[in-house]
């Protein structure tokens, strides 16, 4: 009862003190509110968008030769084919039967989900089908065709009787027909009617001793209601051959007569994972393979044809991995978060510290102190958890929305639901945010009143960080890893495979700037107060009275002004490396993307080859083009028909299109031959399609400029810098290069008119590709006497539809045989779920952390000044004015704003210019090239600025008001006790 009591008692004046300081309490529980969201959301989204990636990978494969049919997410067949093995009797399958029919019930399959649809299949051997007259000559004419029997559960409620009924019981007597079912397409082929009887005649094999007559009569036609619908275990069509008869029948009429008459037996479950998540894959995978040996022991050579199993193991690993990736790259974000709270909670700690020096003093322990604060936190934190499941569901939703930092244009269709896993991060979340919560306090109540006082008065040591050099640390560590991320191209995780290709794929890239961002704050702030010793010497040269105060009150007290400036310097550099980064990400989408395929379209066209056996066609894609099928001749005329480029241009939608033809090349130089290949361009159209895939860093000339070089002179060519500097050559330089065209060589003596060090679709050092020759394809053609298949490049608005646009030009009789999208790519790479994931969650978890920064700022400045009012007080009552304290306050809140924006933006910059080039990581020539431009966003950086100038004229109007609301004489006796 005592212990009771003093929980009682603790809990009590845990919730008065909270309620004594409403403001604080809020400010604590919003940036609880963001911590623990944000940290639920993560495997929220990662849940969903894999979860989005199952349902579209849980397809079935053919069965049984059949065309394959889309399934529903978890969609279970057991299967047993005789032909694989041996036919079967019934009884042998009737205790599998029996396992397989009543899942969830003892005795039944556990599949660990619920049963919605449940479909029991079993036919015979083929038997061949001939009208009822000509049963005594089965055995030497050709059958009607080969049909089996076979019923399937439920069957009747999913097919319409188009004629006749549904099969009633077939008649006991042996000789009597069986009423069966036979299929609209079956009967319409052979011409059957209801009513009419005819003979299944089984010859005598070894499985059957004897040879089997059985007559029947078609009781009716039938056709599937709908065939897409789950139930359907095979597509209807399968069935056509099928004549189909009650499972009564089955077992009483057929089975008897028929020796191992099971042919085929299976067993379709459709269950439903519409509740299924990352943390129920494992169990079940579990169950299903307990439902395997199961089924294996009661009838042996059963298979196990469709199963979510792969795709579920897939599931699993893959949410598992995003959530750590996810994880690690919102490391700065929750800190970010974290301090936050710590800035908050040392507000409060520091207001209350004279409250818990008195407390000690009169005989409360530091374990009751900190219990105190314990159930504050816990109060908050619970209030936190239930407002953040539902915000949590709903930053999720907005991640799976994200195409860039900022952006949530896309759709999304993602299944979010809360779970216990989530809901165990959250409660992680909120005990992380406890311990960060307790640490001021802990150290608060190792004070009674006297030591308190005693600490007051003596200087202040600097804090330990500063005594271990840690700031120095970090920086040697964050410059080494820029030295090793440089030099290897990459930063390997632990136990990672070598040479990883995909930045979003490793988390210590990013983790890295931000590790260098943290490691310059802190060597901002060590010299901080020397920076401002000087402007505070400065201001009282020139008699700024503010200023001067401003100056020397920063430089006495750094401890109190280190959380707020290093939450507000952290944010800005890391929301500008961030958003520089997702900026250049984006801009190189496009670059890499426009740079592989050349223009907005690629279009293969297929050329007519006159002189190919019955005019065919072929196709003109790739250098070297490949070997002729027949040696031109003169007479037979030009080898090759094409229409007009312009042809395409009558298309609506496309603006311009130009001939693209890339051959095969070698170079002849006094020091031997080089390999390469020779792009013939249309000059006049090339700019213009190309104009989108083109970077002015990919030359020193502009692409107009290259153009008209070309027009010079028919022979003009244009070469990598590289190989003039290689061959010591020089523009007016001309060059022997043999390109070979569909078996025929021509000799081009080329004049260089201007180099490149980039070429959209070139890939430099690629096998056969080192060199290209960029030169007018007319001029080509002349010397070579004839055309030759090329691609077309195309450039297109930006809304159109890339199918429709082959459809329409199709039918104006242009071959196109294949094409490519740039923005179909660039849309596609943008929903990839570690993209998105990563902009989405970066995206808000930054603006929460800038959102809380000013949070954080504007209650420093109102403690601040309630921390101070004796001090303002007494130097109000010595003479200074009410302009002079608002410019101390307004001058001093400005230093740090001001400090906080430059050094922000200035290390955000610095760190997007050292660490974005070397974020380039990748193997093969396409991840290499283009290489990164890096893209500082400034309209986002200006933003945060505005963000920070709003508050500053809120915080400085509302300090104005109390100074102007201050009683002197109050301040003045008040003393301490404030």
């Amino acid at each position: 009862m005592k212990v009771i009591n003093r929980a009682l008692a603790t809990f009590k004046v845990a919730l008065k003190r909270l309620l004594s300081q409403p403001g604080l309490a809020l400010a604590t529980v919003i940036g609880l509110i963001a911590a623990v969201a944000l940290t639920m959301s993560v495997p929220l989204y990662a849940d969903a968008i894999y979860y989005r990636t199952l349902r579209a990978g849980l397809f079935d494969a053919p069965a049984e030769g059949t065309v394959s049919k889309a399934r529903p997410p978890f969609a279970y067949m057991f299967r047993y084919v005789g032909s694989w093995y041996d036919p079967l009797e019934w009884e042998e399958v009737a205790p599998v039967d029996a396992f397989l029919s009543s899942p969830g019930q003892p005795g039944g399959v556990d599949l660990g989900l619920r049963l919605q649809t449940l479909v029991r299949h079993v036919k015979t051997d083929n038997f061949r089908l001939f009208p009822a007259d000509q049963a005594q000559y089965a055995d030497v004419r050709e059958p009607l065709a080969w049909v089996s029997y076979g019923f399937a559960s439920d069957i009747e409620n999913h097919i319409d009787i188009i004629e006749g009924q549904f099969p009633p019981p077939a008649p006991a007597d042996v000789n009597s027909p069986v009423p069966v079912l036979i299929s609209a397409a079956r009967a319409e082929e052979l011409g059957l009617q209801v009513g009419e009887t005819f003979t299944t005649f089984a010859p005598k094999t070894a499985n059957n001793k004897t040879s089997i007559q059985i007559p029947i009569e078609i009781a009716g036609v039938w056709r599937a209601t709908d065939p897409t619908e789950d139930y359907w275990f095979y597509e209807p069509s399968a069935l056509e051959d099928l004549l189909l008869i009650p499972e009564g029948t089955f077992m009483q009429r057929v089975s008897p007569v028929i020796e191992d008459e099971v042919y085929v037996a299976l067993w379709y479950l459709v269950m439903d994972g519409s509740n299924v998540h990352a943390k129920d894959a494992g169990p079940l995978l579990q169950k299903l393979t307990t439902a395997q040996q199961q089924t294996a022991a009661l009838l042996p050579n059963m298979a196990l044809a469709i199963s979510p199993q792969a795709p579920l193991a897939a599931y699993q690993k893959s949410s598992r991995l995003l959530t750590i990736l996810l994880y690690a790259f919102s490391v700065p974000i929750i800190g970010l978060l974290l301090a936050f709270i710590i800035l908050v909670v040392g507000l409060t700690v520091n207001r209350q510290r004279n409250e818990i020096a008195v407390l000690r003093s009169r005989g409360a322990t530091s374990g009751q102190v900190v219990s105190i604060a314990a159930v504050e936190g816990l109060i908050l934190g619970a209030i936190a958890l239930a407002v953040a499941i539902p915000f949590s569901e709903w930053i999720a939703h907005t991640i799976g929305r994200a195409t860039s930092f900022l952006n949530f244009t896309a759709v999304s269709n993602l299944r979010v639901q809360s779970t216990t896993t989530t809901l165990q991060y959250g409660i992680l979340a909120v005990g992380l945010a406890l311990a960060a919560q307790l640490i001021p306090t802990v150290g608060a109540s190792r004070f009674t009143i006297v030591t308190y006082k005693q600490d007051r008065a003596r200087s202040m040591k600097p804090p330990w960080w500063q005594r271990a050099f840690l700031d120095f640390i970090l920086m040697g560590v964050s410059i080494y890893g820029l030295y090793v991320l440089r030099q290897q191209g990459s930063i390997i995780l632990p136990g990672a495979e070598t040479g990883a290709s995909d930045p979003f794929a490793n988390p210590l890239l990013f983790l890295l700037p931000a590790l260098m961002t943290f490691s310059l704050t802190l060597v901002m702030i060590r010299f901080l107060p020397l920076i401002m010793n000087i402007l505070g010497w400065i201001a009282g040269q020139l008699g700024s009275v503010g200023t001067m105060l401003a100056a020397r009150q920063l430089a006495r007290t750094p401890g109190f002004y280190t959380g707020p400036l290093l939450l507000l310097t952290l944010t800005l550099s890391l929301s500008a490396f961030t958003a520089s980064l997702a900026t250049t990400l984006d801009n190189h989408l496009y670059d890499q993307t426009y740079y592989k395929i050349g223009s907005d379209m690629h279009v293969v066209e297929l050329g007519e080859d006159t002189q190919m056996s019955g005019g065919g066609f072929s196709i003109g894609m790739g250098a070297g083009g490949g070997n002729a099928a027949a040696t031109p001749q003169e007479d037979l005329g030009p080898r090759w028909n094409f229409l007009p480029v312009s042809e395409y241009r009558k298309v609506p939608g496309i603006q311009g299109s130009a001939r693209v033809g890339t051959y095969g090349a070698t170079s002849r130089l006094s020091g031997g031959s080089q390999r390469g290949v020779f792009m013939g361009i249309d000059r006049l159209d090339f700019g213009n399609v190309a104009a989108r895939s083109w970077r002015n860093d990919y030359s020193p000339y502009r692409l107009g400029t290259l153009m008209n070089s070309l027009a010079a002179t028919p022979n003009a060519v244009l070469v990598p810098g590289q190989y003039m500097a290689q061959n010591q050559l020089k523009v007016g330089d001309t060059i022997r290069v043999d390109v070979d065209t569909y078996g025929t060589r021509s000799e081009l003596d080329l004049k260089i008119a201007g180099w490149f060090n980039l070429w959209p679709t070139w890939y430099p050092g690629a096998e056969d590709e080192e060199t290209l020759f960029v030169g007018n394809l007319d001029y080509l053609y002349e010397q070579a006497g004839d055309q030759f298949p090329y691609d077309v490049w195309l450039k297109t608005d930006r809304n159109v539809d890339p199918e429709e646009l082959v459809t329409q030009i199709r039918a104006l009789n242009l071959n196109v045989l294949d094409y490519d999208d740039a923005l179909a790519r660039v849309t596609t790479e943008q929903q990839r779920p570690e993209r998105q994931g990563l902009f989405g969650f970066l995206s808000i978890g930054f603006a929460a952390a800038a959102l809380l920064t000013v949070l954080g700022f504007f209650l420093y400045a109102l403690f601040s000044f309630r921390r101070r009012f004796i001090e303002l007080g007494i130097l109000r009552a010595i003479g200074l004015s009410a302009g002079q304290m608002t410019s101390f306050l307004a001058w001093e809140l400005a230093f740090l704003i001001l400090t906080g924006l430059v050094a922000g933006t200035g290390f955000g910059v610095l760190v997007s210019n050292l660490f974005i080039p070397a974020l380039q990581v990748g193997s093969g020539l396409e991840a290499q090239i283009p290489p990164y431009q890096v893209i500082i966003a400034w309209d986002a950086i200006f933003r945060i600025w505005m963000l920070f100038g709003v508050m500053f004229v809120v915080a400085l109007v509302v300090l104005a008001a109390l100074l102007m609301r201050m009683r002197i004489f109050q301040a003045v006796k008040l003393g301490e006790t404030a």
